[in-house]
């Protein structure tokens, strides 16, 4: 009697174990995680003050990789020969901020899936504002 219960208490536990591991879905994932690897940059939007918005248009070719490193480096590539190399940093839930050479920005995520990702960044110090809208895809 004592064999059957105890087999039947591992049971129970191996049961509840196997069933308590699920996969976590998107909404609940931390921006970081659902911000790395390489993204598409299909175009973006600069402001100036109150100039109107400068679209600019990307190939395929050109993106941003946000990489899983202690450095938490991050590549921008737009166009062939201008490739940068900087770092980002998670602040809050919906917010990050990118530290490149030339340019520093503090980030707000629009929107964030798999295969999508849109935030815009304004431009650390700079007067008058710059406003930067990064429209990403994978």
């Amino acid at each position: 009697m004592r064999k059957r219960l105890t087999l039947v208490a591992v049971m129970l536990l191996f049961v509840a174990g196997f069933s308590a591991c699920k996969k976590q879905d998107e909404a609940t994932k931390p921006l970081r995680s659902k911000m790395l690897g390489k993204w598409s940059i299909t175009k973006i939007d600069v402001k100036i003050g109150s100039d109107p918005v400068v679209t600019t248009n990307y190939t395929a070719d050109d993106y941003i990789d946000f990489k899983d490193n202690d450095d938490d480096a991050v590549e921008l590539r737009l166009g062939a020969n201008n490739t940068v190399s900087g770092s980002f940093a998670v602040i809050l839930n919906n917010s990050f901020y990118l530290d490149f050479s030339a340019k520093d920005l503090e980030c707000k995520v629009v929107s964030i899936s798999e295969r999508a990702f849109q935030f815009t960044g304004t431009r650390v110090g700079v007067s008058p504002a710059v406003t930067e809208t990064y429209y990403l895809t994978r």
